[in-house]
């Protein structure tokens, strides 16, 4: 659910998943962005995952922000 939310925050009164999404990607020892979609493929519809999802995984394993 916090990928399919991928809320980015912006300041620092809004909310954020992005650290919840690290440490989950950590904790299930996912190794690339493809693990991760493919994990929340298994219980939401691959076309009701936002493409902000998408680039939110993609951009967390390009920066090596993990």
């Amino acid at each position: 659910m916090k990928a399919m939310a991928a809320r980015i925050g912006g300041t620092a009164d809004e909310p954020s998943d992005v650290a919840d999404i690290r440490f989950l990607i950590r904790h299930l020892k996912l190794a690339s962005a493809t693990d991760v979609l493919a994990l929340v493929a298994r219980y939401y519809p691959a076309g009701r995952v936002p493409a902000k999802t998408q680039f939110l995984v993609d951009g967390l394993f390009d920066e090596e922000a993990l």
